[in-house]
């Protein structure tokens, strides 16, 4: 498929997606009870999305790009071999690290420099809602950046970037939208919120095709560590603003914790169902 074809298809399937899986939490008529429940679901998938989709994935290309690499540097014989030797650059283990924590300090500084800052009471639960919104638009836009600049780069490590992101993409959705509605923004509000989610990286995606498609930033480790910087602000949003808004009540019945783990391990069996196809 022609490149230009496939990102512009790529972006109505992120956007389509994102915005059913984030109505569903809004149509449903739940308990208080419920909706905490639903709502430490959200922040389990959050978690369990950075930890066994994200991450995982950006490895995976940083491995498979060293072992095509591997693969020409057998090919080369003398003086070409030891040129492509000196050129040669792998990803260092500090370097994943700091891609991580960039997304994660981004988000930090965000917070404490224009984001809203959420102090998760009750009268601040439009800043809440407002700063985990804004939280995941630059997650969102993130995954954008690494879909336009992978299928830039070629069809198929654009296919790889695609469906890692697209096993996350929906379920943070859910929990966004579970989310608001837990800390009772109002339902339009929430509307115009899952719009703008739905809407940030599909937009983006296309402008970095466009931008990066004649550009040599567009390589398969800047994608992945795109991928893991995207990580980074996931695990912000996750640990900072959802899951000290699910601890912050009393919960006379099942601890939250338990529903915590539960979206962590439903990410799981979506990683396993995905690797088996």
């Amino acid at each position: 498929m022609d490149p230009q074809t496939l990102i512009f298809a790529f972006a109505g399937i992120m956007f389509i997606a994102v915005a059913a899986f984030g109505y569903v939490p809004l149509t449903l008529e739940l308990s208080s009870d419920r909706l905490k429940q639903l709502t430490a679901i959200g922040a389990g998938v959050l978690i369990g999305s950075a930890f066994l989709v994200i991450i995982p994935e950006a490895l995976e290309i940083f491995e498979g790009h060293e072992e095509e690499e591997e693969g020409h540097e057998e090919e080369e014989e003398g003086h070409e071999e030891e040129e492509e030797g000196h050129e040669e650059v792998h990803i260092e283990p500090s370097t994943i690290g700091l891609a991580i924590l960039g997304g994660f300090v981004l988000m930090l500084l965000l917070e404490v420099f224009g984001l809203p800052h959420a102090v998760h009471h009750d009268e601040d639960k439009d800043l809440l809602g407002l700063s985990a919104t804004i939280g995941l638009l630059v997650h969102a836009l993130v995954d954008g950046l690494a879909v336009g600049a992978s299928v830039s780069s070629s069809n198929e490590t654009g296919l790889i970037v695609f469906v890692a992101i697209m096993l996350h993409k929906g379920p943070a959705a859910f929990g966004l939208t579970s989310f608001l509605k837990h800390i009772k923004i109002s339902e339009s509000k929430s509307k115009w919120y899952l719009f703008a989610f739905a809407l940030a990286s599909p937009i983006m995606a296309i402008l970095a095709f466009f931008v990066l498609r004649d550009t040599s930033f567009a390589t398969v480790d800047n994608i992945g560590l795109a991928l893991l910087f995207s990580a980074g602000t996931f695990i912000y949003v996750a640990t900072v603003d959802v899951l000290p808004e699910v601890h912050s009540h009393d919960h006379n019945h099942d601890p939250p914790v338990w529903f915590v783990i539960l979206g962590i391990i439903f990410v799981f069996l979506i990683t396993l169902m995905g690797h088996n196809h």
